[in-house]
Order: structure tokens, then sequence, then C-alpha cells
């Protein structure tokens, strides 16, 4: 008896280790995504996290074996991702047609923790496990970040990682927010502890973003003009009594002289009582110079010195480059941030119905 009572002993001792030791791999500051999904085996998996530098990163990868698979990795705070399946390897093994290639992608926000991916079939594939992935789960089901009303979900979440990352996508670029969206913000947004650099760095935007709302004063920016000489945005914005875009570009952005001749008809319909200047956010002269020969148009134009186009980014806070437009009253003071000249058409026609 008091062998087998040592055997029992010494076997609970070592059930009550592996449990201690399975509860700190849970507490540790990484992630396991365990799947079970209803595919072949063969299936390749993948998780893609998306940056803050606009850049995706693999960060792992398995083969579904008896519908199940493990993803690992590390993170130094959450982030947005893609999940995604594919039959590729089965394809090629097996011969089989093009037409028979699958793909499943599943929007994610994964942060360190236990997380289970399922579903019945792809398009109930979900992502449960943290907090993180809830509150992400409850914008999707309102329609995402392009379609859900991002200031009720802020509200409805005030201490979410989302709510941070939200806030700072929404503080992206200058003139869009009013003086009360940017105090909102400032006053509902609580943080959360799993991500606190996000939060630091939202502080930091609101604070820089309370010196260009809409209405408030253009900020300056250092220039170089055509002939060479140094100046300043202010210094050189038109003043004529007219609304003034200014129309932010690269000669290696395509969207941004494509809508050039848009810009332009609008210029000319309204001539009256609007116009526009350029500045090219070039670091080389001989590219800006290339691409206005190629690409002439009837306004001034301008380029950022090497600290003009750092305030850009700093000042303006343009996470996403251009093309960025500022539309600024006769006065002085930023009306908006229009998206692309669809939306200046737009307010150009209010503006004459009123």
């Amino acid at each position: 008896m008091t062998r087998k009572y040592i055997i029992v002993s010494i076997l609970t001792l070592s059930i009550a280790l592996l449990t201690a030791c399975q509860g700190d791999s849970k507490a540790v500051d990484g992630f396991v995504i365990r799947g079970e999904l209803p595919l072949p085996d063969g299936y390749h998996v993948g998780l893609c996290l998306h940056t803050d530098t606009a850049f995706s990163v693999s960060v792992d990868e398995d083969t579904v074996m008896d519908g199940h698979f493990i993803l690992t990795g590390k993170l130094d705070k959450p982030y947005k991702g893609t999940l995604m399946t594919n039959n590729l390897a089965l394809v090629e093994k097996n011969h089989w047609p093009d037409d028979s290639i699958r793909w499943t992608y599943t929007d994610v926000f994964v942060s360190n923790g236990e997380l289970s991916f399922t579903g019945q079939d792809e398009n109930t594939f979900k992502l449960t496990g943290t907090q993180v992935q809830k509150d992400y789960n409850d914008l999707l089901a309102m329609g995402g970040e392009q379609k859900a009303d991002l200031w009720q979900f802020i509200d409805e979440h005030p201490e979410s990682v989302i709510s941070v990352w939200l806030a700072c996508q929404l503080t992206d670029r200058a003139y869009t927010l009013t003086a009360e969206e940017v105090d909102h913000l400032q006053q509902t947004v609580k943080g959360s502890p799993v991500d606190t650099t996000r939060f630091a760095l939202l502080q930091k935007k609101l604070e820089t973003y309370r010196l260009t709302v809409k209405d408030a004063p253009l900020t300056n920016l250092e220039l170089v003009s055509c002939s060479g000489d140094t100046c300043q945005l202010k210094e050189v914005l038109p003043k004529n009594g007219k609304m003034v875009l200014i129309d932010f570009w690269a000669s290696w952005c395509g969207i941004c002289i494509h809508s050039m001749p848009e810009i332009a008809k609008l210029a000319a319909q309204n001539q009256d009582r609007f116009c526009v200047m350029a500045v090219s956010i070039d670091t080389k002269e001989d590219a800006w110079q290339h691409a206005m020969k190629q690409h002439p148009e009837p306004w001034p134009q301008y380029r950022t010195t090497a600290k003009g186009y750092q305030d850009l980014f700093d000042k303006y806070q343009v996470g996403n480059g251009v093309p960025y437009y500022l539309l600024v009253s006769s006065e002085g003071r930023v009306i908006c941030c229009p998206e692309g000249p669809e939306e200046i058409g737009e307010i150009l026609n209010n503006n004459i119905n009123k």
C-alpha cells in the first residue's frame, strides 16, 4: 500500500507540475492560434500581419492535418492581419486544373494569448479567444472599419485596443476632424494595458492634431519654387479672394497624375471663385522637373524642401502619403481635406447652392 501511495503521489505531482507549466505557457508574451477547420489534409494556412508602416509581414504558417493546425509567434503589440488558407500544394501535387484553386481570407486582430480559429465552412471562419479579437469581431459585425460607424464603436468600447487603433486612423491626415471631434477622442479613448505603445502614439497625434483641425489657419511648410527660391507655403498661397486647392503630389504617384486633368476641369469651370496650386513631395528635383514637363498644368508649382517634407509628415500627419488635398478659404483657413476630385466637385456645387 505504501508503494502504491508513493507511485500515485509522484504521478499526481507530475500532473500538477505539467498543469502549472501549461498555465505558465499561456502567461508568456506570445500567441498560439489553434485551428479546427473542415478542410482536407494538405491545405496551407498562413498568418500575415499588417504593420503600422503599411507593410505586411508573414508571421507563421502550417499545413492542415486531420482538420487541425497551429500557428505561433510573439508580438510587441496587437496587429491587424489576415488568416489565409489555400490548396495550392494540393492542386500542384494532384495536377488539378487552375479553376480548382481555393483561397480564403479572414480579417483578424492578433494579440498575445490563446486563440482558436474555427468554422463550419469557409464563410463562417472566425478567430476567438482574446478580448482584442472579441472587440474586433464586434467591429466586423458592425460592418468593419470601412462601413461601421467608427465613432459609435469607440463610444461603446472606450478601453479597447481596437478603439485606440481606429482613433490613430482617424488622425492619420490633418484637417479631416473638427476641434470638437479631437476633444471627443481625447476624452473618450482610455487605452488598454495590452497596447500602451499605440495609446502613447495616439496622445501625441491628438496634441499635434489640435493645430490642424478643420477651420484652423493653414500650417506653414518650407518650399522651393521652380526657380530654386526657398519660400513658405503661407507666403505663396494665392491671395485673390478665391478658395485655393493645394494639390500635394509626386512624380511617382500615378493616382496624383491621373487626377490632374479632372482638377484642371474643375478649376476652369469655377475660375471666378476657385484656383489651384501644386506642391510636389519629390525628393529629387530632376524627377519633379521631368514630371512637370510631361504633365504641364496651368497653376503654380512648388516642391517641399527636406524640412518641408518632414514637416508634412510630422505636422500634417500624412501617414499614408499622396495624393493629399487641402481646400483653403480665401481667408487662409482650411475648409477640409477632400479625398479627390469628386469630393472637391461636390463641395464646390454645394457652395454654389447655398
